[in-house]
């Protein structure tokens, strides 16, 4: 028999997030899209690998530094820093735009793409994000683990909804809420992937090319074309497969009167 108040109750939760149309999301956005992740992959991480792939510290040791060298050496790694950023920035918001035409019929241009996107909100997201997560796993496992699953969605928040920092974490978390549990089947296993897949990337360039600049170059290139797509198709799919059932949520609930 039911409880007074349990047929509401039921009305309001949110219906239970599927695993096959987010695979399915994936698996489309690469069939469809595969030509625009392959070549603005080539576009962005092959310039990135070119300085990523000098080892600032090869050929000294830290006995060797002077003040000269402490700096270049400093320049050096922000720099790579900076630009493995930039990098990482614009090609997730070439896929969000590919997957947007892709749904919607939505056309955004590479050029439109680049000077249209949201560095800085996206770059002190990523800061913001990363600390969160750091202060969470510093202070306790589980604020750490709650906050990388609350605030997955802040890149296709920022892309598709053009929200500011703050606004893009509480969305972000407002979406997740109702599906924590799937999200984190979703994202835990993703992070795993993508650590092998890196790891499986740098193998190819330094197993046939050996431990040097061009072995370096080829790693990170490989690495980042297997990893990068994997990750913004997998959030994008989360994302707009949460959307999609928000935007259908009033026509699902009971009509009073």
């Amino acid at each position: 028999m039911r409880k007074r108040g349990e047929k509401e109750d039921d009305a309001d939760r949110p219906e239970r997030l599927r695993f096959r149309p987010i695979l399915d999301g994936i698996s489309a956005g690469y069939r469809y899209d595969w030509r625009l992740l392959l070549g603005a992959g080539l576009l962005v991480f092959v310039p990135v690998g070119l300085i990523s792939a000098l080892d600032p510290f090869d050929g000294y040791s830290v006995d060797e530094w002077d003040g000269a060298r402490s700096v270049g050496i400093l320049v050096l790694v922000l720099t790579q820093s900076t630009v493995s950023l930039l990098g990482a920035v614009f090609y997730s918001g070439v896929v969000a735009a590919g997957e947007e035409r892709r749904r919607h019929g939505v056309y955004h241009g590479l050029r439109d793409v680049a000077r249209k996107l949201p560095y800085k909100t996206l770059i002190l997201a990523d800061f913001a994000f990363i600390l969160a997560i750091a202060a969470g796993f510093l202070f306790l496992i589980v604020p750490g683990f709650m906050f990388a699953i609350w605030f997955a969605l802040i890149a296709p928040v920022i892309e598709i909804e053009e929200r500011g920092v703050v606004a893009s974490f509480r969305r972000s978390r407002e979406m997740v809420r109702g599906h924590f549990w799937r999200v984190a089947g979703v994202i835990f296993p993703l992070l795993v992937v993508e650590s092998l897949l890196e790891g499986f990337g740098d193998g190819i360039g330094h197993g046939l090319l050996g431990e040097n600049y061009i072995g370096n170059l080829t790693g990170s290139v490989v690495a980042n074309l297997l990893v990068s797509p994997l990750y913004a198709l997998t959030v994008l799919a989360l994302y707009f497969e949460i959307r999609e059932r928000e935007e259908s949520a009033p026509a699902q609930s009971p009509v009073n009167g």
